[in-house]
């Protein structure tokens, strides 16, 4: 990756971020293999990669660019991140907490497995750990819209990951949405007495 960046122009500052299991394979383990790089970025990178002879078909490994939305992990996760600049671009590779918490929605066979290489080889995520990174996102526990394709079961994902990890059961609403929700509320001045009772007299 590093060195196919060499075809992106000079003539200005380039930033990518680089996640999905990459990062692992390129951080923990180089045999944790993956088919494909996610990549996002504010520019269109596409006729670059495709230069490089790493769009998909090109390559047995190929280059994806995708929205930044593609990414669900918290607000906060820039702050965890680690950046590597190469003449001018800026490459950046989440935290692998924040990595595994964006695989919560899908947990394909390949995502639970980087649940179990992480644990493995680093002792982390804790538990309290992933209930924090999972709380920073708990709005990934709503309904799906109806026009999401394959929006998966991060409730029922959840579970499995504890039961993986673990080796017991949590209750999801109790130990990671209802914490999260109140949180907020409190964030938001929602549960003092004075706000409560203002809203009860403009109900009345």
């Amino acid at each position: 990756m590093c060195e196919r960046i060499r075809t992106l122009s000079k003539d200005r500052p380039f930033e990518i971020t680089i996640f999905g299991s990459s990062p692992i394979q390129l951080g923990l383990d180089s045999t944790f293999l993956s088919g494909d790089v996610d990549i996002f970025s504010d520019e269109d990178l596409s006729a670059s990669i495709k230069k490089a002879g790493l769009a998909k078909g090109d390559a047995a490994i190929y280059i994806e660019q995708v929205p930044e939305n593609v990414f669900i992990a918290s607000p906060t996760w820039r702050q965890r991140a680690f950046s590597l600049v190469r003449d001018n671009v800026t490459l950046t590779f989440p935290h692998p907490i924040d990595i595994l918490v964006a695989k919560i929605k899908r947990l394909a066979p390949k995502d639970l497995r980087a649940y179990h290489l992480v644990f493995q080889k680093t002792g982390h995520p804790t538990e309290a750990e992933l209930k924090t990174a999972l709380q920073r996102v708990v709005d990934i526990y709503r309904p799906a819209f109806d026009e999401e394709d394959n929006p998966g079961d991060p409730m029922e994902n959840t579970r499995t990951v504890w039961r993986e990890l673990y080796k017991k059961e949590i209750d999801v609403r109790a130990e990671i949405i209802r914490p999260a929700l109140q949180a907020r509320r409190s964030a938001y001045g929602l549960d003092l007495p004075s706000f409560r009772s203002q809203l009860n007299k403009l109900g009345n």
